[in-house]
């Protein structure tokens, strides 16, 4: 069994890397491997990580997204995530990821091009601020 599916394509100028299953200390360096591969391909390293059909993450799949958010920079480029799922948001809003990179609900809002979006960053869902702070 497959516990992590990692693929990518090219949409609108950036390369979108899709993951799903489960991102955890077993998994980790599959998706780590194939963010390395794609973000050296080009300059600079448009990446969005569309974590739609992702599971489960703990803190090394976190370790993950950090890493690449880093070389992507390094490369002039930048990491996107698509994360529409509540508990993982959360989880990306509680470590404050959601801080450094920018979260979508989709790869169209985070593919669409607006001439140096990296400051646009969405916040957690109406709502989750207070579930956190509670």
């Amino acid at each position: 069994m497959d516990w992590l599916r990692v693929s990518s394509h090219r949409h609108e100028g950036w390369t979108v890397v899709e993951v799903s299953g489960e991102l955890d200390v077993a998994t980790r360096n599959q998706l780590g491997d194939h963010l390395e591969e794609v973000i050296a391909e080009r300059t600079p390293a448009r990446i969005v990580l569309d974590m739609s059909g992702l599971d489960f993450c703990d803190a090394s799949g976190l370790s993950v997204l950090v890493a690449a958010h880093h070389a992507a920079k390094g490369r002039q480029g930048q990491l996107r995530l698509v994360c529409p799922q509540r508990r993982i948001r959360r989880l990306l809003h509680i470590t404050e990821l959601t801080d450094v990179m920018p979260v979508f609900d989709t790869v169209t809002q985070a593919t669409a091009t607006v001439k140096d979006r990296e400051e646009e960053v969405l916040q957690p869902w109406p709502g989750l601020q207070s579930e956190v702070t509670s």
